[in-house]
């Protein structure tokens, strides 16, 4: 059985004039972060074996923020290629996760984020809202089998 965490990031800030890989957080994103976080660490006999974020500034800070509602410090591990809007990017990259991984958390982006929940479990989402998270479980024990599978919860922040 393998799990796939998508936290999307924060409500990020548009009003700098950086690329959009160096767009920083809003206060209001920072919050509701650390609510969506703070509920997904209260989840009995959740365990996550990998922390993967995008390489974007609101992605990274995204992760910070949550592993501090964790009571372990894992190290999380920057992919280039989840900096993807894009399903099939983000598939190919699921695909390549080591098998020796459960659980897995990824930090990044809209559209791919809501279009895999969608594709890849079976409760649909219109959309996954910044700071929001899917949780789904696949029935193998080899990611880069991973077919349709359960859509096991949605977090939104702004219902907690």
């Amino acid at each position: 059985m393998k799990k796939i965490i998508l936290f999307r990031h924060a409500k990020s800030r548009w009003d700098m004039g950086v690329s959009d890989l160096k767009r920083d957080l809003e206060e209001i994103g920072i919050d509701r972060t650390e609510k969506s976080a703070a509920y997904l660490s209260s989840i009995p006999d959740l365990k996550i074996d990998a922390w993967f974020t995008s390489p974007a500034v609101r992605a990274k800070k995204t992760a910070k923020l949550a592993v501090q509602q964790f009571k372990e410090n894992p190290e999380i591990q920057v992919l280039e290629n989840l900096y993807t809007f894009s399903f099939f990017d983000l598939l190919k990259e699921v695909k390549k996760l080591d098998d020796s991984i459960q659980t897995a958390i990824l930090f990044g982006h809209n559209e791919a984020f809501t279009e895999f929940a969608n594709r890849m479990g079976n409760e649909y989402l219109y959309n996954l809202p910044t700071s929001g998270i899917a949780i789904l479980s696949f029935d193998t024990d080899h990611w880069k089998e991973i077919e349709r599978g359960e859509t096991l919860s949605i977090i939104k922040p702004k219902k907690l």
